[in-house]
């Protein structure tokens, strides 16, 4: 990009969900180097962490072995299949023709902002087509279903909302509002803490991560934290119960947890902590290429000017964060009156 030679090679590149999951896997060590009681057993070294972003789509950043991962490519957890709920009746979301599988039965395909609002749309033309044939809105099937108080749902949520679900779907920014209408009640949230659960479990087998963090827009609904981990204890079925911090669903609470960086956003905060591993990196190989022996006053020497350097570099992010945290304040006093979730 032109950039490199300008820079001194102090430039870092990274995905939109390894760059937070780098910031969070920071903090989280932070917090738990700096709060040791010396009374009881020190916990675990955190060396591992999976971060997903739940949105117009669902993307996974991980942390593995204290480095972010990459391979042929970047993670792309978000595309893995599940197990849906019964009597799942959703036909797919469309940005599926172009996804593995198809869309049908991944994360993104039933958890996604797009995925829900057009399961919602749906679920809409459903029930209106019920009350054509039948005069009243009404679903058949087992009274266990999840589907068993979408009409208590749509009904009350009729007199919210309405809106032509003929020429929209879920690519629509503004049809995807939507969401933030609808109840904590609504089975749509039934839909979307399975999905995720099933991400959540799949990472916990295939990677064994310490923590799993959660955020994006749909991760705004506070009500799917308890739902989603009521989930994975479920979908485990026990098999990991001989690893402590997994042998009791409230446990889990502190496994499964939201971004630290919420207001500000984890994006911003892990770019930050891309470019403090750059200078990081570029200050150890310029180290490594003078090749010479330093005796120990200049050791010392050295060592108190690095200090003061990462001392600057980090008062300097500090400043950037808190900049960055009033710039979002400011803009959402300015964008009051419009719905806070995607």
């Amino acid at each position: 990009c032109g950039l490199v030679g300008k820079l001194e090679e102090r430039v870092a590149f990274d995905t939109d969900v390894n760059a937070p999951a780098m910031a969070e896997f920071r903090h989280r060590c932070y917090l738990q180097q700096h709060s040791r009681n010396t009374s009881a057993p020190s916990p675990k070294p955190l060396t591992s962490l999976s971060y997903v972003t739940v949105g117009t789509g669902v993307g996974v950043g991980m942390v593995i072995n204290s480095q972010p991962l990459h391979g042929l490519l970047h993670p792309e957890g978000g595309h893995t299949c599940i197990q849906p709920l019964p009597d799942d009746k959703f036909t797919g979301y469309s940005w599926g023709a172009k996804s593995p599988y198809k869309g049908l039965g991944t994360v993104e395909g039933v958890a996604s902002s797009v995925a829900l609002t057009e399961r919602w749309i749906q679920m809409e033309q459903e029930a209106e087509m019920v009350k054509k044939l039948y005069g009243k809105s009404g679903v058949s099937g087992n009274s266990s279903s999840p589907f068993r108080n979408r009409d208590e749902n749509q009904q009350q949520h009729s007199d919210v909302v309405s809106i032509n679900t003929n020429d929209r779907n879920g690519d629509n920014a503004q049809t995807r509002e939507i969401l933030s209408t609808l109840p904590d009640t609504h089975p749509i949230w039934l839909h979307a803490s399975n999905a995720i659960a099933n991400l959540c479990v799949s990472l916990l087998l295939l990677t064994s991560c310490q923590k799993i963090v959660l955020g994006g827009g749909i991760m705004k609904r506070d009500i799917l934290y308890s739902m989603v981990r009521s989930r994975v204890w479920t979908l485990l079925n026990g098999y990991l119960d001989s690893v402590d911090e997994l042998s009791d669903e409230r446990k889990l609470e502190d496994v499964i947890v939201g971004s630290s960086w919420e207001e500000v956003g984890s994006g911003l905060v892990g770019a930050f902590a891309l470019a403090l591993d750059a200078y990081e990196k570029d200050g150890i190989e310029a180290t490594e290429d003078e090749g010479i022996a330093l005796d120990k006053d200049s050791s010392r020497n050295k060592k108190a000017t690095t200090e003061n350097e990462q001392h600057l570099f980090t008062s300097g992010l500090l400043v950037g964060i808190g900049l960055s945290f009033g710039c979002a304040l400011i803009m959402s006093f300015v964008g009051r009156g419009g719905s806070h979730r995607r």
